[in-house]
């Protein structure tokens, strides 16, 4: 058989490439090395994990071998990388951490779990069938090329980084009596598509959930309704592309493509707030999908109307839905949701470990979550046994840093202020509803964050026995349970409402 030189050309080309690469490699791993030190680098960054750009040159790929590489990489090394590949390169690039196995295209469907292709990305590739041209140098690459092209709109190619981490389901979701109602509604939406309320808007602090229930109803969609194209993105990313759109030139295709979709998953919509021209469009476009029935999920840090510099035409249409609020998890739901955590990563953890960091970290979803990593990186490294001694000793810093300290006073005061009453007249006899309703939702908060006796906090507030404290834990419980108005309460829809405005006073939740 002849060999045509042509055959020649292409071996030494991809030669050169390969060449080209192990330097660009060695040249990362140096940069690397010289930041997080010979110790660390050598523990998560050895020879079973990868460093190369994409073809493009526009993002750093960092192969590794599990999960736990992965979460931990991305967790405490990403800027580090930003910096090393800068340093390299000339300039910043992304950075996408990736098991080896899991193959990660650099742009899909928004919202598609990388690492499993279902029939809707195949749909949607048939659709286009023909591949979309790059355009170097540009965050919004397949963006501008689907854009361009009125066919390729049917596809909705918008582009994200790419990540190894698979989109989060709903049946992952812990749920506790302060998200089930959240987690109850986005199975709603996603069963039906939005027929029995629409829009869902989901709004609670930082780090509690809302990005989970977001990305499971996204997959539930997709297994409920594979027909349906879901765009999924956050507000920034909506106002960047629209932005880009109107400096090439092309907001019909940018209209077309995100008003045709077959729902929209908006993550921190509070970002649109202020920016005039993007809450019209994007008011338009709620509209367009509104009228012909597509599912709408919205996630914000706040009520919408409370956003302040949101516009009362987007007020008003994310309420015609349905609005839920999650709550900050409360002592169980954070132990649950550590063991479930743990169980995932294939980890026993002591249950003594579990309680001691549910009971000291309270602020988020994602703290929890940080400390039991931590917990465990210390166990995997020093090869100590994880128990309680050293759980104590990995996070005495995060602990003494975050834990907030709340009195009897502390609350005392806020109760007062809130009500507008005197700590006198709190602590009194008196047996009026002015007066009662105030001092058993001091109690209740005195229990739930500070956790002191029913007995200490009775003999605080008036000198009363165990039993009255009980009796107002348990009324304030019902009436959360139940969701009820209370017209002594202005300006709050429900006791629910006003006992986070007092967390949020105390520094007791994000």
């Amino acid at each position: 058989m002849i060999e045509h030189p042509e055959d020649d050309r292409v071996q030494s080309d991809q030669s050169a490439q390969a060449s080209g690469s192990a330097i660009l490699e060695e040249a990362l791993r140096s940069a690397v090395s010289e930041r997080v030190g010979a110790t660390r680098f050598a523990l998560w960054f050895g020879g079973k994990v990868r460093l190369g750009l994409d073809r493009d040159g526009d993002l750093l790929i960092v192969r590794v071998p599990d999960p736990f590489f992965r979460d931990w990489i991305e967790r405490h090394y990403k800027p580090t990388l930003v910096d090393a590949v800068e340093a390299v390169v000339g300039r910043k690039v992304g950075v996408s951490v990736q098991i080896h196995h899991e193959s990660q295209p650099t742009a899909a469907l928004v919202g598609e779990p990388q690492c499993d292709r279902p029939a809707a990305f195949e749909e949607a590739r048939e659709v286009d069938n023909k591949p979309v041209p790059a355009v170097p140098g540009s965050r919004f690459q397949a963006d501008r090329a689907a854009a361009a092209s009125p066919a390729s709109s049917a596809g909705r190619l918008i582009v994200r980084e790419s990540s190894a981490r698979p989109m989060r389901r709903l049946k992952d979701f812990v749920t506790g009596s302060g998200n089930r109602v959240a987690h109850a509604a986005a199975v709603e939406l996603a069963v039906t598509a939005g027929r029995s309320f629409n829009p869902l808007l989901i709004h609670s602090g930082i780090g509690l959930g809302k990005t989970h229930l977001l990305e499971g109803i996204n997959q539930e969609l997709k297994q409920f309704h594979p027909r349906l194209q879901i765009v999924q993105l956050n507000a920034e990313a909506f106002t960047n592309s629209f932005l880009e759109s109107m400096r090439s030139g092309n907001l019909s295709g940018f209209r077309a493509r995100f008003r045709s979709a077959g729902g929209l998953i908006v993550d921190d919509i509070q970002f649109l707030a202020a920016k005039r021209a993007t809450m019209t469009e994007f008011l338009y476009t709620f509209e367009a999908l509104y009228d012909k029935g597509a599912p709408i999920v919205l996630a914000a840090d706040q009520h919408p109307r409370e956003i302040v510099k949101l516009t009362d035409e987007l007020v008003t249409r994310f309420l015609a839905g349905m609005v839920v609020r999650i709550e900050p998890p409360d002592v169980v739901l954070r132990q649950a949701i550590l063991k479930a955590k743990a169980t995932a990563r294939g980890v026993e953890v002591p249950e003594a470990v579990l309680s001691y960091i549910a009971e000291h970290l309270r602020a988020s979803i994602r703290e929890l979550e940080g400390a039991l990593y931590t917990v465990i990186a210390q166990a995997g490294l020093t090869g100590r046994r994880l128990d309680l001694s050293l759980a104590q000793a990995a996070l005495r810093d995060s602990i003494r840093s975050t834990s907030v300290s709340i009195g009897l006073r502390d609350i005392e005061r806020a109760v007062c202020n809130l009500f507008q009453v005197k700590a006198e007249a709190l602590k009194s006899e008196s047996r009026t509803q002015a007066l009662a309703y105030p001092r058993m939702i001091a109690m209740y908060m005195s229990r739930k964050h500070i956790g002191a006796a029913y007995s200490e906090i009775g003999r605080y507030f008036g000198g009363r026995n165990h039993a009255t404290v009980i009796s107002a834990e348990r009324k304030v419980q019902k009436w959360l349970q139940s969701e009820k108005r209370i017209a002594l309460l202005p300006g709050f829809e429900t006791v629910a409402d006003l006992l986070y405005d007092l967390e949020r006073v105390l520094g007791a939740t994000s």
